[in-house]
């Protein structure tokens, strides 16, 4: 469940910047709230929100800040409070860098990343409570990307039936294929009211309790937004289901 709630809040990014930067579907200040259930069962929530521009690591970039929390009644089980901030630079379409803080069962832990400032690689500095801070690199195949940014990025492509698309994804530890289908357009009856969706379907080779079962499937708005508003994940620990319940414009300007 840990790694559940934390993986559907950043696939609820998987939203994206237009081809050109003067075509963003969303900008700073964007926000997007969704009620996340577990077998079936009120489970957090998990908040998308695309933050001011800032510089990191020496570019321009927009921190797309996903946050996973687990509900109160569920606190006596277990506490989940994650964080994760993807910094985008919407000029190159790739993510500079990221933030994770974890704040799991009393657990806190904090990775710092670094990409495609080095061919192939992946830079981390990762630290436990009470523990050193440590540093450690990784090998990634060309354009592997953090998976809120691969989301920002991927919704901002056409979404085309039939259209397939494959994104190298750095877990934290290692790198996965993110494959891609949009099998389809449909209206679904959401608690925002009737929209009209494409439903994607996409495949990763995550391990752990990250993996999944079969597809994880996203129905996005079929307006210019592409906005997430459903998403269902059958993970080896359960299935889990996301629902948009509140959404917030930012701004377009860049």
């Amino acid at each position: 469940m840990q790694r559940s709630l934390i993986t559907i809040a950043l696939m609820l990014t998987t939203s994206a910047l237009a081809v050109t930067p003067k075509q963003v579907p969303f900008g700073p200040g964007e926000q997007s709230l969704y009620e996340v259930s577990f077998l079936g069962v009120p489970a957090g929530i998990a908040q998308v929100t695309v933050g001011l521009r800032t510089e990191q690591y020496g570019a321009k970039v927009l921190p797309l800040v996903c946050v996973g929390q687990t509900t109160a009644a569920l606190s006596d089980v277990f506490q989940i409070k994650d964080r994760f901030v993807s910094y985008f630079d919407p000029q190159a379409m790739k993510p500079v860098g990221a933030d994770y803080f974890i704040d799991e069962n009393r657990t806190r832990r904090r990775e710092k990343f670094r990409f495609n400032q080095e061919p192939l690689k992946a830079h981390a500095n990762k630290k436990k409570e009470g523990q050193g801070a440590y540093d450690v690199s990784y090998d990634v195949p060309e354009g592997t990307m953090d998976l809120a940014a691969a989301a920002f990025w991927l919704r901002g492509q056409p979404l085309i039936v039939g259209e397939k698309r494959e994104v190298p994804i750095f877990t934290g530890a290692k790198w996965y294929p993110m494959h891609v289908v949009v099998e389809g357009r449909e209206t679904l009856t959401t608690k925002l009211g009737e929209v009209p969706v494409f439903r994607v379907s996409i495949t990763t080779d995550f391990q752990g309790n990250a993996a999944t079962k079969g597809n994880i499937v996203v129905y996005y708005s079929a307006d210019e937004r592409q906005l997430p508003v459903r998403v269902r994940a059958d993970f080896v620990v359960g299935s889990a289901i996301a629902e948009l319940v509140q959404y917030l414009p930012g701004s377009t300007s860049l």
